[in-house]
Parts: C-alpha cells; sequence; structure tokens
C-alpha cells in the first residue's frame, strides 16, 4: 500500500471498510517524532503498522509513579486524543506515551518518552518610566522582568503567571508594603510627607511547575524636582502680568518651545503639579498670535485691490484685539508701526477735490427737459465712455476716499442700462429679411415688447436704425393682407359665388381657396385681425366639399340614364335623391354646382303601366302633375303663393284615388315644396321673436341667431324667406349710445406716438371703459386693442407708484425717486408733469446736499492719523456730533464713515473708566485697587494706550 495514503488516512479521524484483523494488545509500537520539549509538536507514527490497518483513535498518557512505590500508573492526557500533540508546559518533566487503536479494537502502543524540564531565567523588571524619579501620585507599571527557558522552549505569555511585591526604603534596608502586589502602584500623594521616597519591585513568574524569581528593580525615586524646576523656569518668562521677559522674538520663543517639551515629557501626575502652566499655555498663543499677524502684514502686497480693503481691516481688528502683554511681544512696536503704514488715513486736499469733481462729473452725466431725465452723452458708446473714465478716476484714489465719492448710483444705473440696451440690441439677431412675414412680425413682437419696458434714459440711448427695423419688420405682412383681402374679396358673394367654375377650373378654385386659409393662419393676431372676409372663405372651402358631392352625383345620374337597361324606377329613385340632395344646399352654394341646370334639364322619362284600365280620374292626376311641375323652379313664388298652392295641390293628391296617384309621378316635387314651406315657417318664428324683442342689445343677440339660421337654410328657402329676414336687419332696433368702433379703434391706435402716450391716464382709463361695454363680437373688430391692453397694465404701474408718492415723498423723498426710475419711458410719461419735476428737483437737492456731507466726511476722517487719533480728540469728536446730528437723515445716509466717528466716542469712553479706576486707588492700602486699575489699564489695545497716555500722563 502506498504509504503516503496510509499517513493521510491516519492522520484523518474517519473509519475506513477494511479486512478484519484478530485484534491483539500491543503487537506492535507506535513510532513517536518530535522534540521532547514544552510547546514543541509529537506526532505519532503508524508506516510500521501492519497492512491494511485502519487507525480511528488516539491516546496520549501521563506515567505517573505512585507514592513510595516503583508501581505506575498511566493517565490519559485530557483532549490529546489525535495522532499529533503539542507539549503543554505542565508537561515537563514527565514521561508520556501514545496508543492507536484500529477498527478491530487491536491497540499499538509507542515507546514513552520523558519531556525536558524548565529551566526559568528572568530578567530585572524595569518601570514605564523616562527617568528614575517618580512624582506623589504617580501610577508606575512594571516593564521588563523577560522569562525566558535555558533548554530553549519558546514560551508563551499566556503560558506565564506573574505576581509581584512592592518595598520602600527604610533607613538603608527595604520594608514590604503590605497589599502592593499589582503589575502597577500608585505612588502616595504623602509619600515624601511618610519618609516614603524609594521604592523596589521584585517578581515571581511561574510556567506549568516551574517558577523563577527576579532580582529586585533599581529603585525609583520620588521627587517633585522636575515640576518645581518647571514651574520656576516658567515664572522666568514674565517680568509682570503685563510684559514678557523678552530680549529678542525668537530667542524667547525658543525658550517657551523648550519649555513646552519639558512639560509634555512630564507624567501626567506631574503635569498636574505645574500650578503655572496657564502662562505658558497663554505665552504660546500669544507667539503664535504674533506670529500670524506678522506674516499677514508681510503678505499684504500680494492682496488683490479688490480684497486689499477687507485684508486691511482683518489685520487692524486683530492688532486691536492685542493687550498689553501679547504687545510686549512686539519689541520697539515694530509690527504695529508696519500696521499703521498701510492704515494711513487720507489727509490729502488734492485727494478731497478730486472727490468733488468726480462727484460733479457723475450729476453732469445726466440732463432733464421736459420733467423727464435722460443722459447728457446721447449714445451708448459715449455713455459707456463717460463712465469708464469716471470709474477709472475713482479707483485712482485711495481706498477711504473712494468710499466718498457720491451719487455712484448714478455710474451703477448707467451701467445697468447699458447692459439693458446692449441686450436689447442683441433680440435682433433674431431679426432676417430672409424670414416669412410672420416668422418677422413674431420676431419682432417680442421685440416690441422688451422695447416697451425700457426707461425714459434707456429708450433714448436705442439707436434710431435698430427702431427703424423693427418697424420695417411689424410691418412685412402687410403686403401679404393686401393680397388676401384681394384673393377673397374676389371670391365673395351675397347669394351666389361670382367664379362660376367648371370642371375645368373647379381644382384650380380649391387649390386657391386652401392657400388662402394656410396663409391667414401665419399670421399674427393683430394682422389676421385686418383681414375681411375669412369667416366667409372658410364657408367656401365647406361650401366646395357639399357641391363636389351633388356634382358627383348629378354626373353619376347622367351616366346612368345613358345607360341601356336600367330601370325606369331606379333612374327615377336616383334622380329624386340627387334632385332632394341639391334641393337641400344654400343658394350659395348651388351656385358651385356648374352642371346643375344640365341635370335639372334631363329628368327621366315616366310611364304608368295602369294594367289595361285608367282609373276615373285620370284626367285630374294629369293636371295635378302639371301644376306641380311648377314647383321646381321655386323662385317664381313668393311664400304666401307657394304655401297656396302646396295646400291646395296636396288637397287634390289626397282627394285622388290610390291608382291614379300614380300618373302623378313628380310627387317628390310637392314633398319637397311641402317641406321648404315648413322651413320657412319655422324661420319666420325666428324673426317674429327677433322683431318683438325692444330690448336693442338682446334683440342684436337676436338678431345674430336669425342671421346663422338663415344662412343654413337651403336655397329655396332662403328665397321663401328673403323678405320677411330682410325687412327684419332693414328695421332692427338703433342703439344711439351705441359706440362708433372704428372712432374707437382710431382713438386707440392714437394712444402712443414716439413711443410716448399722447393722452393723460383718465383719457386712457375712458377709453378702457368705453371697450370693456363692447359685445364680444365688437371687440374682435377693434384691431388696436392691444395697444389698449399694454396701456391699461402701465396705468395699474403709475396708479401704484402715485400711492407711494403720496405716502412717502414728503418724509422718505429717496425711495420714491428710487421706484421712479424704474418705470418704463411710456409709463413715467403717465405721471403728470407737474409731479414729475418734484421728483426730479427732490433728486436735485439730495445730490446738493452731498457736499456739506463730503465735509463731515473729511473731518471724521481727520480723526485718525497715521494709524492714531489726533490730539484734542474729545474736543473734535463732540464738534463733529453736533454738525452730524444738524444733518437730515438722506444726509446722514451719505456720511459712510460714520462709524469712525462712533468708534472715537467709545474708545474716549473706554480709555475715561479706566482712568476712573486710577482715580479711585486709595493713598493707603491700594494694591488691590491698583492690582485692578493695572489690569484694565493692560487691556487696553495699542491705540487706545496711545490715547490713554495723551489724555492722562500723569497716571502711569
Amino acid at each position: 500500500m502506498n504509504k503516503k495514503l496510509l499517513f493521510t488516512v491516519a492522520a484523518i479521524p474517519a473509519a475506513f471498510i477494511v479486512p478484519t484483523v484478530a485484534g491483539a494488545e500491543e503487537v506492535s509500537t507506535v513510532l513517536v517524532t518530535g522534540t521532547n520539549t514544552v510547546n514543541e509538536t509529537l506526532k505519532a507514527s503508524i508506516e510500521k503498522l501492519p497492512a491494511n490497518t485502519i487507525i480511528n483513535k488516539y491516546q496520549w498518557y501521563y506515567v505517573e509513579s505512585e507514592s513510595g512505590s516503583s508501581t505506575t500508573t498511566n493517565k490519559p492526557i485530557s483532549g490529546a486524543t489525535m495522532a499529533s500533540f503539542t507539549i503543554p508546559a505542565e508537561a515537563a518533566g514527565k514521561t508520556i506515551f501514545v496508543e492507536a487503536i484500529s477498527t478491530t479494537g487491536t491497540t499499538f502502543k509507542s515507546e514513552s518518552r520523558t519531556i525536558n524540564t524548565l529551566e526559568l531565567e528572568i530578567t530585572q523588571p524595569t518601570f514605564d518610566t523616562t527617568s528614575n524619579f517618580v512624582a506623589p501620585n504617580e501610577t508606575i507599571r512594571v516593564t521588563g522582568a523577560k522569562v525566558t527557558d535555558k533548554g530553549g522552549a519558546k514560551l508563551q505569555s499566556s503560558q506565564i503567571t506573574y505576581s509581584y511585591q512592592w518595598f520602600y526604603k527604610v533607613g538603608e534596608s527595604f520594608t514590604i508594603i503590605n497589599g502592593a502586589t499589582g503589575g502597577t502602584y500608585k505612588i502616595p500623594a504623602d509619600a515624601l510627607e511618610k519618609g516614603m521616597k524609594d521604592f523596589i519591585v521584585k517578581v515571581q513568574a511561574k510556567v506549568g511547575p516551574a517558577v523563577v524569581e527576579s532580582d529586585v528593580s533599581a529603585p525609583l525615586t520620588v521627587s517633585k524636582e522636575p515640576s518645581d524646576t518647571l514651574i520656576n523656569d516658567i515664572k522666568t518668562i514674565r517680568i509682570s502680568d503685563s510684559k514678557y521677559n523678552v530680549t529678542t522674538f525668537e530667542s524667547f520663543k525658543a525658550e517657551v518651545d523648550l519649555l513646552e517639551k519639558k512639560y509634555q515629557e512630564l507624567s501626567a501626575a506631574a503635569k498636574a503639579n505645574v500650578t503655572n502652566y496657564d502662562v505658558l499655555k497663554r505665552a504660546l498663543a500669544d507667539i503664535e498670535a504674533i506670529s500670524k499677524l506678522n506674516e499677514k502684514v508681510n503678505k499684504v502686497k500680494e492682496v488683490s485691490e479688490k480684497d486689499l480693503p477687507k485684508y486691511i481691516a482683518e489685520i487692524e481688528d486683530t492688532y486691536n484685539k492685542f493687550d498689553l502683554l501679547l504687545r510686549s511681544l512686539d519689541l520697539g512696536d515694530v509690527l504695529y508701526t508696519n500696521i499703521k503704514d498701510i492704515l494711513k488715513e487720507p489727509a490729502d486736499i488734492a485727494e478731497i477735490a478730486e472727490v468733488r469733481r468726480l462727484n460733479q462729473a457723475i450729476v453732469a452725466l445726466l440732463s432733464y427737459e421736459n420733467a423727464l431725465v435722460k443722459y447728457v452723452p446721447t449714445s451708448m458708446e459715449s455713455l459707456k465712455a463717460a463712465v469708464g473714465a469716471i470709474e477709472t478716476d475713482i479707483a485712482k484714489l485711495s481706498k477711504n476716499y473712494q468710499v466718498t465719492v457720491q451719487n455712484q448710483t448714478i455710474l451703477n444705473e448707467a451701467k445697468q442700462d447699458i447692459k439693458k440696451i446692449e441686450q436689447f440690441i442683441k433680440l435682433f439677431d433674431k431679426l432676417s429679411v430672409n424670414n416669412t412675414p410672420s416668422k418677422q412680425v413674431t420676431t419682432a413682437k417680442s421685440i416690441r415688447t422688451a422695447y416697451e419696458k425700457l426707461t425714459y434714459k434707456q429708450l433714448q440711448l436705442v439707436p434710431a436704425t435698430y427702431v427703424t427695423q423693427l418697424l420695417e419688420a411689424e410691418n412685412a405682412e402687410e403686403n401679404q393682407i393686401y393680397y388676401l383681402n384681394a384673393e377673397i374679396n374676389r371670391y365673395l358673394g351675397e347669394e351666389s359665388y361670382p367664379i362660376n367654375p367648371s370642371a375645368e377650373t373647379w381644382q384650380g378654385h380649391v387649390k386657391v381657396v386652401n392657400k388662402i386659409i394656410a396663409d391667414y393662419k401665419t399670421l399674427t393676431k393683430n394682422s389676421a385681425a385686418k383681414i375681411i372676409g375669412y369667416q366667409s372663405i372658410l364657408t367656401l372651402q365647406k361650401d366646395l366639399k357639399a357641391a363636389e358631392k351633388i356634382i358627383k352625383d348629378m354626373v353619376a345620374y347622367n351616366n346612368l340614364k345613358l345607360t341601356s337597361g336600367v330601370a325606369a324606377s331606379k333612374l327615377q329613385s336616383t334622380y329624386s335623391s340627387t334632385l332632394k340632395a341639391y334641393n337641400k344646399l344654400t343658394s350659395l352654394q348651388q351656385s358651385l354646382v356648374y352642371n346643375a341646370d344640365e341635370f335639372l334639364r334631363n329628368s327621366p322619362d315616366v310611364t304608368v303601366d295602369g294594367n289595361g284600365k285608367e282609373p276615373a280620374d285620370k284626367a285630374a292626376a294629369e293636371a295635378l302633375k302639371v301644376d306641380i311641375a311648377k314647383f321646381a323652379d321655386i323662385t317664381k313664388y313668393s311664400f304666401t303663393q307657394l304655401e297656396t298652392a302646396v295646400n291646395a295641390a296636396t288637397a287634390t293628391y289626397k282627394s285622388l284615388s290610390s291608382s291614379a296617384r300614380k300618373y302623378v309621378t313628380n310627387y317628390h316635387l310637392l314633398t319637397a315644396a311641402s317641406k321648404d314651406v315648413s322651413g320657412v315657417k319655422s324661420f319666420h318664428k325666428k324673426v317674429q321673436t327677433a322683431k318683438e324683442e325692444m330690448d336693442v342689445a338682446k334683440q342684436a343677440k337676436k338678431i345674430e341667431t336669425v342671421e346663422k339660421a338663415y344662412a343654413k337654410l337651403p336655397a329655396n328657402q332662403q328665397h321663401l324667406a328673403k323678405p320677411q329676414y330682410e325687412d327684419l336687419l332693414n328695421n332692427r332696433l338703433v342703439d344711439e349710445n351705441a359706440p362708433n368702433l372704428s372712432t374707437l379703434n382710431g382713438k386707440i391706435g392714437a394712444l402712443v406716438s414716439d413711443d410716448l402716450y399722447t393722452v393723460s391716464l383718465q383719457e386712457i382709463q375712458n377709453l378702457s371703459a368705453q371697450y370693456n361695454k363692447l359685445s364680444a363680437s365688437d371687440k374682435k373688430l377693434i384691431t388696436n386693442a392691444s395697444i389698449l391692453t399694454a396701456a391699461v397694465a402701465d396705468v395699474k404701474k403709475v396708479e401704484t407708484f402715485m400711492k407711494q408718492y403720496d405716502k412717502s415723498f414728503a418724509s422718505n423723498p429717496s425711495t420714491v425717486i428710487k421706484a421712479f426710475t424704474k418705470l418704463t419711458a411710456k409709463q413715467m410719461n403717465l405721471v403728470s408733469q407737474d409731479t414729475r419735476q418734484k421728483i426730479i428737483e427732490a433728486d436735485k437737492n439730495q445730490q446738493k446736499a452731498n457736499e456739506t456731507a463730503l465735509g463731515l466726511i473729511e473731518a471724521i476722517n481727520l480723526l485718525v492719523q497715521n494709524g492714531d487719533y489726533v490730539a484734542d480728540l474729545q474736543t473734535k469728536v463732540t464738534s463733529i456730533r453736533a454738525d452730524y446730528d444738524k444733518l437730515s437723515s438722506s444726509e446722514k445716509s451719505i456720511v459712510k464713515n460714520y462709524s469712525k466717528l462712533t468708534q472715537a466716542e467709545s474708545d474716549l469712553k473706554k480709555v475715561a473708566e479706566v482712568h476712573a479706576l486710577h482715580e479711585a486707588i486709595p493713598a493707603e492700602n491700594g494694591e488691590t485697587a491698583r492690582k485692578a486699575w493695572q489690569t484694565a489699564y493692560g487691556k487696553l489695545s495699542k491705540k487706545l494706550e496711545i490715547l490713554y497716555n495723551n489724555l492722562y500722563p500723569n497716571d502711569l
């Protein structure tokens, strides 16, 4: 058998089916390989066992001797039931063997092996401290005390059990510390007071049955010396509570960093003893603060012009927060001097003059004409150049004086207006003469909407060429309108269409009508309103379709009549149905049936088969047939005549015998005439209802209903109903107060001239009231309705503005002025000239007030010179305050540096409060009060320190 296979099988605790071998215990010896050392692995080898032996169980044993006897006992090792066995620590010095048991119950035993005993060694204990000194209350942890086996056993930490004992020195000996048996020991807080100065520890380690004990550790000495030394060193970094002991910043920083390093090396307990660490911590923070600010000052030249004011303000604010102690690190006030250089306040008379010139230049951009404001530069390009030149000159001013330039809102509005016009002109990119007229008109409509929203000032900047281009685009459909009106007029008729169609021209007319409708649908709403008779063309399109069907039916009948073998009854029914359909057409529709005369002349010949018998009243039937034949042309009758003739014919027909009635072959004409009489009677009722209505408006609506009903009547009925219909139209009630639509449309069209309203706000409201009273049909005839709609919207905007004017102009004119500038040119035009003039004067007065405010701005700026307050600050602040309080609210809003005045007032108050503490120091025993004053004085900023020293020099 393959040995490798036997080894593998033996290693797996599973049974295999093999030939049965009669078992006898210990018939052969199992081989054991491996080193007899703790933590090494022994392995049972079964390679020498008989062939086909299957081992399914192992057991390792200790061989133990009985006390006082040579007898031994085999003790199974718990859990050791595998072919391999890792030697535990407790097996050191013991004898072991293994048994292998086959599936047949045969036991195979190995020779005994004795495990090497452990000879432990342990190193001297050490501690987790960096020095031999420890502080009271500090916890010490034992390290070191490493355990090894001389025999080379690879011990695991989990196998080693440690025990400890701590001692402290008494005289020249050490005594045990009861209860101190752990791997850590906390030095008593009062150790020094109790004379417990030196400590040692001894460690015992046990591995299995082996035990080893260490030498004692090197002694640890309890001392406060590191903390005390650091406390004293920290005291030296200050001269007083308000001054560091610094010769150079670099050496001071190095010294503080070294002290911090020493502090961090201390244990937590030692750190707790450093009672003045807050002084060191403050020094570290102050070093970082002044270093960062110095770095920021050095980078000021790298800052962009846009961000520079904010950057400088942050520098100034940061330094002003430094107290006297922190400022003592600024040796020779070097940093303070550098900051003052970049904060230098403007005081140049020439710069003030330049501000005044720029104020005048900005105001000079505007002119006033007919109580309306417009730009002096007449083109967008010249205005842009003027604004650009002013802004360039403003940028040349120092930062503080740039904000003193007044009326910059005029500049901002000018730039916005330029941008608005540029955007407006950009709209013309979508306008092209190559576009269809409707496309041009649609594009022009959007441009016109934008144009209507321009203010008066913006309107003056639009180049005339663009206005001309807009007008041309808006009128692009005029030729198309003229053509469509001409074509429609060519097709219109009251009772018949004037085109006289034929089989050859029929499709041509259909195409023309369809094109008229298609072209109409491409028109804008306003242009479509100028097309006359479009509804009639729609009717014609429907009439062509209706007539075409009858034309085809008549052609089919004529063809049928020419066909031999067609039964007379079929020919008669075809003729009758076609004639019936033709008679349902209106007169306009019938005028399109170009083959009607041929059809009517070609009626079928009808014979009656009496089966050789003639009724007695045959002659009466044939006479009735002659009378009925006259109904083929209704136009020869009036309604009354037809009604009488139809009634008589109907009575005669009813009196005939059934056999005689067969000879009345044109009875269908009587039936058709009867329906015409009935239809006209129904129509007459509607006419009568309209005649009896005495309310003009209501009668007008009823007449509209009658007109629609008449248009739908068949041609014969239209002929019969026409007298009463025309009588209704000619004698309708007249509304003496009805508006003249043409006049109203003209007045609306004349509302605007040269892009401004030509009438007052009230007149627009009057025209709107007249328009709103019109009927829906009349409103459709007002082609200038869109002009009126826009005007009404402008009226509402102006009314809203006037409410604001009445409410706020007297108390807060600036808000009204601002609202006025937002009105469009047309809306401004609706504001009365007197009101516009008042607004303009108020605007001018605000501009004049700038000069007074400018003087105060200059005076406030001069309160600080080279970063420090000027002498006699209190007097100057009091004077400026009095002048400022005299200003109006609008004038005060111009003083943009007002906060500097309030800051000066606040700073004067602060130093006065500190001076009051000095005044309160008593002559005797005043140390506490003096300490309070020194603390308050130390918190002053550098700027306030200088101010204090100037105001109260005797306090120092």
